[in-house]
């Protein structure tokens, strides 16, 4: 039995397979070893602040207080539209943060989430952030030298190209077979003229493979802790920050940061 809050799943690559850890409180579980097994979760009825363990009626921003929620540089309005990142102005909630988070060599990419979208990462969050999104294949087609430039790209190309991942189209299909080299040359092609000067046009294609014994076929059910309470069922997969359950259902382990749960697997 594992009690404590819960924490994003934190993921690398071995042997060509994704490998989450789960962290809840102090303890750290492998989720991969508990495939096809039964996992039991309770919820507490409490919230803790991921950050400065206050407890809050809400979580913000993925496991926030309102309070760090408003004045924390990682919960900025920059992180989820990069192109309103100023700190290369000298503006920002801590330039000492966004000297190591912004002001650092970031990507423009294409990921295979359902279909192909747009987005950002600075250099050190790859291939986390593509598996956090559960793409099945990603390449990076610009790097800058901040995350204002890489967000205006994204801008740009949001005109083309989706910038949202629709997750139950991601959860419920096996690796793409989509050409993802053609959709980064039909990127450089619509790219502003100014832009395109960060353009790479040597990358490689990452193609990501994740421990799923079995696809839902639809997903029945996306558990909300503070609604079921408790929830029992037979673990077949994880992708993204989703475990998949063997009816159908699925679990956003981000969307719950914060949450105190109780958590048993057998």
């Amino acid at each position: 039995m594992y009690i404590g809050n819960l924490y994003k799943m934190q993921a690398h690559i071995n042997n060509d397979l994704v490998n989450y850890t789960l962290k809840i409180g102090c303890e750290k579980i492998d989720m991969n070893e508990a495939i096809n097994k039964q996992i039991f979760i309770n919820y507490l009825h409490e919230i803790n602040c991921i950050n400065c363990g206050a407890k809050t009626k809400t979580s913000y921003f993925q496991g926030y207080c309102y309070n760090c929620y408003n004045k924390l540089p990682q919960t900025d309005k920059s992180i989820i539209n990069p192109e309103l990142d100023m700190s290369h102005l000298g503006i920002s909630r801590n330039m000492e943060w966004a000297k190591k988070n912004s002001l650092t060599t970031h990507y423009v990419y294409l990921a295979d989430t359902g279909e192909i979208k747009v987005g950002v990462t600075k250099k050190s969050h790859i291939p986390t952030r593509w598996i956090d999104q559960g793409a099945d294949q990603a390449i990076i087609i610009a790097e800058t030298p901040n995350r204002h430039i890489a967000g205006v790209i994204e801008v740009y190309l949001k005109k083309f190209f989706t910038d949202k991942t629709k997750w139950k189209k991601m959860l419920c299909r096996e690796n793409s077979k989509r050409n993802i080299l053609e959709k980064k040359n039909e990127a450089f092609d619509k790219l502003h003229p100014e832009l395109k000067q960060y353009f790479k046009i040597d990358t490689d294609v990452m193609k990501l493979n994740y421990p799923i014994n079995k696809y839902p076929e639809l997903v029945l059910q996306n558990i909300q802790l503070e609604k079921v309470k408790q929830y029992k069922g037979v673990l077949t997969g994880i992708k993204g920050q989703y475990l998949i359950f063997e009816n159908g259902d699925v679990l956003n382990i981000r969307k719950h940061g914060g949450y105190k749960v109780e958590l048993e697997i057998r």
